[in-house]
């Protein structure tokens, strides 16, 4: 028998004006069954919110499966939290508002949280409007490094990886392991889950669940900067088991 578990997919968007109604588009025309669509508008000041309102004034009917709601406490994790709690699927999906999934984005993660003693599914990023040389470097890494790095911290019980703009996890270990953790605003929020959701079952980094997004923050911000403070974070979550929130405290990353 073919199951198809209800997915909530949340998406925090802050200052997503020029993405989030392309990100909309792409999830919309899923081919799974059953899923809504959580849009956060969280504590935007340019045309976010009217933008996704646009949005939902054009495929309102043929989508009624779209929730627009506000957190004004401004932070990914926030938002997330945000949509979590007014989620009503068994699996929510994490999917950040510059990403553009393919039609089959929703059925691959959960045909792969279907496997035994997985609790989440996370996979790359295709950074598609990056140069050459950066996105075979960062292709490269996340499909050879991150999945041994995953496997090796998992089983030395240290936490996990997940990409936190492409996950999948199961709602109810979600909830048992207390939501998102609001103390982390950006860098090391996704370390910080996969660490605590680790703890109650696999976590499967797959290659085959890759993802387009925006290379925009490392072209604002410069890749090594940028590669730093992820790391910088993940390490310390799995060699400290704490994680430093005052690490994380950047939310106004240039768009």
């Amino acid at each position: 028998m073919i199951m198809f578990p209800k997915v909530s997919v949340i998406i925090p968007a802050f200052n997503e004006e020029k993405y989030i109604c392309r990100t909309l588009a792409a999830v919309i025309v899923q081919d799974y069954p059953d899923f809504e669509v959580i849009v956060v508008n969280n504590a935007s000041t340019d045309r976010t919110e009217s933008q996704v309102n646009l949005f939902l004034s054009k495929f309102r009917a043929s989508q009624p499966n779209i929730i627009f709601c506000s957190e004004p406490r401004q932070g990914t994790n926030y938002a997330r939290e945000c949509g979590r709690r007014i989620a009503s699927g068994e699996i929510i999906a994490q999917l950040d508002a510059d990403c553009l999934p393919g039609k089959r984005w929703i059925s691959a993660g959960v045909k792969q949280l279907h496997e035994p003693g997985v609790v989440a599914v996370t996979g790359p990023y295709d950074y598609f409007d990056g140069n050459l040389l950066m996105r075979a470097f960062t292709w490269l890494s996340q499909c050879l490094v991150y999945p041994a790095v995953n496997t090796m911290v998992q089983l030395a019980q240290r936490g996990g990886i997940i990409i936190g703009g492409n996950t999948f996890v199961k709602a109810s270990v979600l909830r048992d392991c207390g939501g998102y953790n609001t103390a982390f605003t950006f860098y090391g929020d996704d370390v910080d889950i996969a660490s605590r959701v680790s703890v109650r079952g696999w976590i499967n980094y797959s290659g085959r669940l890759s993802l387009r997004s925006s290379s925009r923050r490392y072209k604002a911000i410069g890749f090594f900067s940028v590669m730093k403070k992820y790391q910088a974070c993940f390490w310390d979550v799995i060699f400290r088991k704490t994680g430093n929130p005052a690490q994380t405290m950047e939310i106004n990353h240039p768009r």
